[in-house]
């Protein structure tokens, strides 16, 4: 599986590596949506694409996803932070965040962990 998972300190934080595909991109979203349904609070959360590569993904699928994301039945209103340093991570996280239309969920795109962190108030993970 190309992705990691963890909640660390009230933050959820996923991390992607390797090659990515469709299906680990859905696995992913399906990761997230049952770790929501299950907590009595929605965690903010951090997303590093720093080390994935994406070149499998189209845009049909990001819009997919996003449109999941829009109906989204969230406890609380969250942050979610996006680390991709690379140009191509960052036009992908971009249109990502273009689609996504959740009114609950304000993202941000950085090209480091450290940024991000601060903007979600936490302490980057060690």
């Amino acid at each position: 599986m190309p992705f990691d998972h963890k909640i660390r300190d009230g933050l959820f934080e996923l991390t992607f590596h390797g090659k990515v595909m469709a299906d680990d991109f859905l696995q992913a979203l399906r990761v997230v949506e049952e770790l929501e349904s299950r907590l009595p609070v929605t965690p903010d959360r951090i997303t590093d694409i720093t080390d994935g590569d994406f070149s499998e993904l189209h845009s049909q699928q990001l819009v997919a996803v996003a449109e999941r994301r829009k109906n989204a039945p969230l406890k609380n209103k969250i942050k979610s932070a996006i680390v991709a340093p690379k140009p191509d991570q960052y036009g992908l996280a971009r249109m990502f965040a273009g689609f996504n239309q959740n009114s609950d969920i304000t993202i941000m795109i950085f090209k480091d962990s450290t940024s991000a962190y601060e903007w979600l108030g936490r302490s980057p993970a060690a």
